[in-house]
């Protein structure tokens, strides 16, 4: 498991890379959870960095997985920016697993 604090309020400047070359590790994220107080968003960019999809996770929510869209290059995370608490982002990375 991994876990990541996230700046709050978020902005596209202070969101957080969780995993890069999408081309190669395609398994997404699982058991994702927000320990925090403040939403986050979970999503995937492409090459140029637009957002594809994003998925919100509210305070104390867990989500079983997240699969990033064909053409995705790296998932972020990112606060909302609406909120002056924390979040915390804990998930499992499967193409890490041994």
């Amino acid at each position: 498991m991994f876990t990541v604090e996230l700046t709050c309020p978020g902005t596209r400047d202070n969101a957080v890379t969780i995993k890069t070359d999408l081309d190669l590790n395609r398994g997404g994220l699982d058991t994702i959870s927000n320990s925090g107080t403040c939403p986050l968003f979970i999503g995937s960019l492409d090459a140029s960095g637009t957002v594809l999809h994003d998925l919100e996770v509210k305070p104390q929510e867990s989500v079983s997985h997240y699969q990033p869209p064909a053409g995705a290059t790296r998932i972020y995370a990112v606060c909302v920016n609406s909120c002056d608490g924390f979040a915390v982002l804990t998930y499992d990375d499967p193409d890490l697993r041994s």
